[in-house]
């Protein structure tokens, strides 16, 4: 069986920060920590003091390039203990759920991207998501189906849930074994030079490196990749071309 994992962000979606809708969310938070009686915070501070923290500190991990994923549920509780603020589980999961959401509106799906999904999948290639995202898991794949994505995917694998990011060998394992599919009859495409064609390759998977939607110079670029691209459309003439799988 051949199969084919792609990345989510820069690949199949592409983000913009909704810093509107970022507000909108530490609006509700702020609302749902009064009523829960944990103090009268501003959703202001809390979006500065809290959010920015965490994310400042998802930033200082992906540069590290440590494979290992980092928790950033239990970043957001400690930022919140920071804050002032000890939070129960279910408070807690119910801000990051309010957050996360927010982020929804920033995504955008590129219109290529289930045409080319349904093309692969009547050609009976299996369809799957790698993707390092270490967010609320539960939210992730809840907007996997708000983009329209989730009914389209015979397997989903994010860094957050287990705990290792691409370029580990661990989540491509994970990944291929979610897919039905062995390393040697599978694609990975992406947009990372590291993550996703190193990553790939260095599990026996051959590898396309996507460059639509970042600044990779085509003819230029010193790749491991199979094959380099420019947009999704190009893909599924390629693979039996290129003997891909």
């Amino acid at each position: 069986m051949a199969g084919v994992l792609f990345d989510y962000g820069n690949t199949l979606v592409s983000f913009t920060r909704p810093d509107a809708e970022l507000r909108a969310a530490y609006d509700r938070i702020a609302v749902l920590l009064r009523e829960r009686g944990l103090g009268s915070p501003l959703a202001a501070d809390l979006l500065n003091d809290v959010h920015r923290r965490v994310e400042d500190e998802f930033i200082t991990h992906q540069r590290s390039g440590a494979l290992e994923e980092i928790d950033l549920v239990a970043a957001a509780r400690r930022a919140y203990a920071d804050f002032g603020l000890t939070l129960d589980d279910e408070v807690l999961d119910e801000i990051l759920r309010l957050e996360q959401e927010s982020w929804w509106q920033g995504a955008r799906v590129d219109p290529d991207a289930v045409p080319v999904i349904e093309q692969l999948r009547a050609a009976e290639i299996r369809v799957g998501l790698c993707s390092n995202a270490p967010y609320r898991v539960r939210s992730m794949h809840e907007q996997l189906a708000h983009v329209g994505l989730a009914a389209h995917l015979d397997s989903v694998t994010f860094s957050g849930e287990i705990g290792w990011r691409k370029p580990s060998p661990r989540i491509f394992e994970h990944a291929l074994l979610g897919l039905g599919t062995d390393a040697a009859d599978t694609v990975m495409v992406g947009d990372t030079e590291r993550d996703d064609i190193e990553g790939a390759r260095a599990v026996g998977m051959r590898a396309v490196l996507l460059s639509n939607h970042n600044a990779v110079d085509v003819a230029n670029h010193n790749t491991a990749a199979d094959v380099t691209v420019r947009g999704l459309r190009e893909i599924p003439p390629l693979l039996p071309g290129y003997r891909l799988i």
